[in-house]
């Protein structure tokens, strides 16, 4: 036996742990799924504050509806909010469409009164159409699982509890439920305008399907319920492996934001592919401008060669780098410094904001002190002076005992050194020899011996590593 109206409402309330008797603040429009709403609320003994948003759109008829609910909250002694918007207005503003202006400004008008009431729990009157209508819509315009989840029967957000008690109602039972206790309601005459995209689904998509299967509204609303529960297994997979992909957790203007690229692309696809939409919603400061073509491209620069980079909205790049895909409004900065060190001193040189101090000498041997920005450095007495530069083409370490040498290029890769930095690191070198990676390595061949020729070298300031 089908259950009622007010069983499904208090089913959905206990499930949300809201306990009997409790203040809950409901959205009315005055419509026929909201004053069913109000009324199942109220019939079980809950303490309901209306609000009543007026959205500045149908003029007279929209009066009219503020009015009806008034009426319908004075006969009752329901407390009532009445919040006056413009959502024309709004929508010109922040160039979206007048149903997500409107939807917006409701929300705010919700948010707002639970804050000034101190009432933590909203309840809206989305019911199983709503829901079919909100799948079927996101699915055509391309979203993803989250998406396909439609409307969440319970959300919690800002200390704050949503409900949407009449989401198993159908608009049939809600009707019935009405004229049972023989209250009327209001039509929206804008809920004949096929223009709009939620009432050409209503009224032209979900018709045709209930013809060629009559639960089909209901079979919908139900693989809604099957994706939330895959969603919500996606959303804790993705949170587990943000921890061990995440380099750098920046937002690509203050900071860039990096990420191990064989990590990432050992996720299983769908936690990529979100792992890449979280990463671009960080740096954009929301999802708004990401689209499925967005997150591919990003999917295939991560899994591709190095050295390639992808445009991203609002001046936003997206670099492939050895080891690590780097989002970042950064542009790459070449600083061609060559200082020769030629002589006992201390230079601040202000193109770079480095401190530079040589002092030359007799290493008289003994244990060499470890300090990260001072080395003590062995040099070819025979070759030009040690220089403080940038990389150069044919730049190499001496990496062991047997003089093998390494190309400066392959170290910094083997060191995960992004590629925007590598050609702003300062080194210490005597023509093509690095004598010393600042920040980093020596070469074995700067190593100092007991009475050999020695530069001293301190370097301080705005160093890069």
């Amino acid at each position: 036996m089908q259950q009622s109206v007010p069983e499904k409402v208090k089913k959905a309330l206990s499930a949300a742990g809201v306990q009997e008797g409790s203040r809950i603040l409901a959205a009315v429009s005055g419509g026929a799924d909201s004053v069913c709403l109000m009324l199942a609320l109220t019939e079980l003994g809950f303490l309901v504050h209306i609000v009543h948003v007026e959205h500045g759109i149908r003029g007279q008829e929209s009066l009219e509806d503020c009015a009806f609910v008034r009426r319908l909250c004075e006969e009752r002694q329901i407390p009532l909010r009445v919040v006056p918007v413009d959502a024309p207005a709004k929508a010109a503003r922040d160039s979206v469409s007048l149903e997500e202006a409107a939807r917006m400004l409701r929300w705010d008008a919700l948010t707002q009164a639970a804050a000034q009431t101190g009432i933590p729990v909203i309840a809206t009157a989305h019911h199983r159409m709503d829901q079919a209508e909100t799948v079927l819509w996101n699915l055509v315009r391309g979203s993803s699982v989250q998406g396909l989840g439609g409307i969440r029967p319970v959300r919690r957000e800002h200390g704050l509890t949503v409900l949407r008690p009449l989401i198993d109602c159908d608009r049939e039972q809600i009707e019935a439920y009405l004229r049972e206790n023989r209250v009327s309601w209001r039509e929206d005459s804008t809920n004949a305008d096929l223009s709009l995209t939620r009432n050409a689904i209503r009224r032209k998509v979900l018709p045709l399907l209930e013809e060629l299967n009559p639960g089909a509204v209901r079979h919908i609303a139900a693989a809604a319920s099957d994706l939330r529960e895959v969603e919500d297994w996606l959303r804790a997979g993705t949170d587990r492996a943000w921890d061990t992909v995440i380099l750098e957790n920046g937002n690509g203007r203050e900071s860039d934001l990096t990420a191990d690229r064989s990590n990432l692309m050992k996720c299983p696809g769908p936690v990529r592919g979100r792992i890449l939409r979280r990463m671009a919603a960080q740096c954009l400061g929301g999802e708004k401008d990401i689209s499925r073509v967005h997150i591919q491209a990003l999917e295939s620069l991560a899994a591709g060669r190095s050295g390639q980079e992808l445009c991203l909205p609002d001046q936003l790049r997206a670099v492939s780098e050895e080891g690590v895909l780097r989002l970042t409004r950064r542009k790459a900065e070449k600083t061609d410094l060559v200082v020769p060190l030629s002589a006992d001193g201390r230079y601040f040189y202000p193109e770079t904001g480095i401190w530079v101090e040589a002092s030359y000498l007799t290493w008289p041997g003994g244990e060499v002190p470890k300090k990260k920005y001072t080395k003590y450095l062995a040099y070819d007495t025979m070759a030009p002076c040690p220089a403080l530069r940038t990389r150069r083409e044919g730049d190499y370490l001496i990496v062991n005992a047997a003089s093998g040498r390494k190309k400066l290029k392959d170290y910094l890769i083997d060191e995960k050194v992004p590629r925007l930095l590598r050609d702003r690191l300062l080194l210490i070198a005597q023509g093509s020899h690095v004598l010393w990676v600042i920040g980093m390595r020596i070469s074995e061949g700067a190593k100092v011996q007991a009475l050999s020729k020695a530069v001293r070298v301190t370097v301080s300031g705005n160093i890069v590593l």
